[in-house]
């Protein structure tokens, strides 16, 4: 089972923030949701934690991690449950709060996931309306993902600075999009030979930077969407998925 290497740091409560809890040992434990309620000496005040999956239930008094997902990367601490005196129907403590840390040092959390979809290298300039249906679209497969980006098999033909159309054609992320656009970053050949790029998602403030706006006016509105907004948002459902798997020993 791999390791996440942890850092000690400070970290500043946002009211509203969202929270995801973990309660139970380990490969069996119970995960759950919550929002920050408000902020006060040696505690935090939230709603009361939503059930999403596992086998172990929270309780009055128990011990859980807490884990706090950026941007830049998530963190954790331990903390104790506690119910509000009198007993709130939509409110408990968090007490004991323990040393915050740094659970994930790079941006993105990657998982290896293999997803089918396709992908149309742009020829530029854009002259033509891009059609995500056309015969142009080549089959591919991910090998790894982030919420900045993909790892994929290749045939040939792929540069570092080209640009993509990619269509995801199944996938159980629900805040990954169906169709976004994409830089490649980097080309190369795996431990198993095959031969991969490395492609990073445009974000609806940087599409100027890669392309005119005469250019974008022919490509699928869909795939122009991808905002900082929705990449926060993936961001957590990757981390929450790696959560699963460690759970489960598969990392």
């Amino acid at each position: 089972m791999a390791t996440i290497r942890t850092e000690i740091c400070p970290l500043k409560f946002h009211i509203w923030e969202r929270l995801r809890i973990t309660v139970g040992d380990e490969g069996n434990e119970g995960t759950y949701s919550c929002r920050i309620s408000d902020i006060e000496d040696n505690r935090l005040v939230i709603s009361r934690p939503v059930f999403e999956r596992g086998n172990s239930l929270l309780a009055d008094n128990r011990i859980i991690t807490v884990y706090c997902i950026r941007s830049d990367a998530a963190y954790a601490l331990s903390a104790r449950l506690k119910e509000t005196k009198p007993k709130s129907p939509d409110q408990m403590y968090l007490l004991d709060l323990g040393q915050i840390r740094r659970v994930q040092r790079r941006r993105f959390v990657r998982l290896d996931k293999s997803i089918r979809l396709k992908y149309q290298i742009l020829q530029r300039p854009v002259q033509e309306p891009v059609d995500p249906g056309s015969s142009n679209m080549i089959d591919a497969r991910s090998l790894n993902l982030s919420a900045g980006g993909l790892l994929i098999s290749i045939e040939s033909g792929m540069a570092v600075d080209n640009i993509m159309l990619i269509t995801i054609e199944s996938c159980d992320l629900d805040k990954l999009p169906h169709y976004l656009l994409a830089v490649c970053r980097h080309t190369g050949t795996n431990d198993n030979k095959q031969r991969v790029a490395g492609v990073e998602f445009i974000l609806l403030e940087d599409l100027l930077r890669y392309l005119k706006d005469s250019e974008l006016k022919l490509i699928p509105e869909e795939a122009r969407l991808f905002d900082d907004s929705m990449q926060n948002s993936l961001v957590t459902e990757v981390f929450s998925e790696q959560l699963i798997m460690r759970q489960k020993g598969l990392l």
